[in-house]
């Protein structure tokens, strides 16, 4: 008999919540199988078998389990299934409190099984069975079918874009827009006003991640004496090194502006090592490790991936490993390693046009650099106005660890590298 106990994905991890099961519950299972998601304060991360055998589920989906706490068990072939008593017992979760005159909280985020469509006399012919012609029980999620209900789209005749064929909230939508009819001008016809249904304001439960991102943001706003420097990068020669290691270098092809800014960084830590530290109540840690964190946004949270030993590594290196580590955060599939032991960050809001922001500091580190985009305005350069590009870059920091001499040197020598962007493009070993 072998437990399956909620494991410990990241070292700030006290609880983790199953996000659906891959199994169920008989079900034969090998050994490195996915048997689950479970999310985590900082991801979503697979959870495999530890051996082989047929698998008891001991916690449904959803709920919230200690680490360490038993999830499930494998029995071996001639084995029963029972629960483990050395392991921490798991309370139900306690039901919250619903808003007044409001039913269940209807969320496209939440896991949902079968579940039977309730047939307005309209809605299609038939017996009324909440089934397709196959037989097949339909799967929806709530919101989907309150607007089915609301929009007058009859859910059996669509496929689902959702996990397993899922029908969701854009799939009712894009059927409500096809149905609505068209003027002989080819113009659509003003959608008529229905009488509103179901309260004004709709309860939207937090993703675990959504609830962590929220906690560290308050407390680090709350417990980090924050101050800002800023400066105007000019851009010019890093835009043509970027255009020309495109065209020119093997692996080189999708080197970003981004990429020029993180080994920036990385160099000029190296320069000024008191920027990769760390409060600690009674002594300031400085690292020797330059493990560069940067901001990748997700529909519902905040992930930071971190590249490690960017003082290491040239830029086709950077920009090979950057883009894999934000490929598998995107997909919501990041290694519990991939966002552990950041020493520094970099938020980058330039790509949506931002010309300057300032971003929060990630404890426990002491600084974070936000970039903003690159904009083409007059600039005056020896008596003549020209036109030229410039970024605006900001640095966050601890002002515990960091003064305002430190922050200003650190920045003036990004600076400088991104203004000369030679250095940056010479291999590490070099440096």
């Amino acid at each position: 008999m072998s437990d399956v106990n909620m494991p410990k994905l990241s070292d700030t991890m006290e609880e983790g919540t199953i996000a659906s099961w891959k199994k169920k519950t008989g079900d034969p299972v090998r050994k490195g199988e996915v048997l689950a998601e479970v999310e985590s304060d900082k991801a979503t991360f697979d959870l495999e078998a530890d051996a082989d055998g047929t698998l008891n589920i001991v916690v449904e989906a959803g709920q919230a389990v200690p680490v360490g706490a038993q999830i499930a068990q494998i029995a071996k072939a001639g084995e029963s299934a029972t629960s483990s008593k050395s392991s921490p017992k798991v309370e139900p979760a306690a039901e919250k409190p619903k808003p007044p005159g409001k039913t269940e909280p209807q969320s496209d985020a939440e896991p949902e099984a079968a579940v039977s469509i309730p047939e307005e006399p309209s809605a299609a012919p038939g017996n009324g069975k909440p089934t397709r012609d196959s037989g097949e029980r339909i799967k929806a999620s709530p919101i989907a079918l309150r607007l089915a209900a609301e929009m007058g789209v009859d859910i059996r005749g669509l496929t689902g874009s959702g996990p397993e064929g899922r029908i969701v909230k854009e799939d009712i939508l894009a059927a409500a827009k096809e149905k609505r009819p068209a003027s002989s001008s080819g113009v659509s016809e003003p959608r008529r006003e229905r009488p509103r249904t179901g309260p004004d304001v709709e309860h939207e439960e937090l993703s675990r991640m959504q609830s962590i991102v929220a906690k560290r943001m308050v407390l680090s706003k709350t417990t980090v004496p924050h101050f800002y420097v800023s400066t105007e990068v000019r851009m010019d020669e890093a835009v043509r090194v970027q255009r020309q290691l495109r065209e020119a270098v093997a692996g080189a092809e999708k080197v970003t502006i981004s990429d020029l800014v993180m080994r920036a960084c990385a160099l000029a830590i190296r320069k000024h090592p008191e920027v990769n530290a760390s409060w600690a109540e009674d002594h300031i840690e400085v690292k020797r490790r330059v493990n560069i964190g940067f901001a990748v946004a997700q529909p519902k949270g905040l992930v930071v991936p971190v590249l490690r030993d960017v003082d290491e590594k040239d830029l086709v290196q950077i920009s090979i490993e950057t883009r894999q580590l934000i490929e598998r955060a995107r997909a919501g599939k990041p290694s519990p390693q991939d966002l552990e032991g950041g020493t520094f960050s970099i938020s980058n809001l330039g790509m949506f046009g931002v010309s300057d922001f300032a971003a929060v500091v990630n404890p426990p580190e002491a600084a974070i650099v936000a970039v903003g985009a690159i904009r083409d305005i007059p600039v005056v350069e020896q008596g003549l106005v020209i036109a030229g590009k410039t970024m605006t870059l900001t640095v966050s920091v601890d002002h515990r660890v960091l003064y305002g001499a430190n922050a200003a040197q650190f920045l003036a020598e990004v600076r400088r590298l991104l203004e000369n962007p030679v250095s940056l493009v010479l291999p590490a070993q070099f440096d």
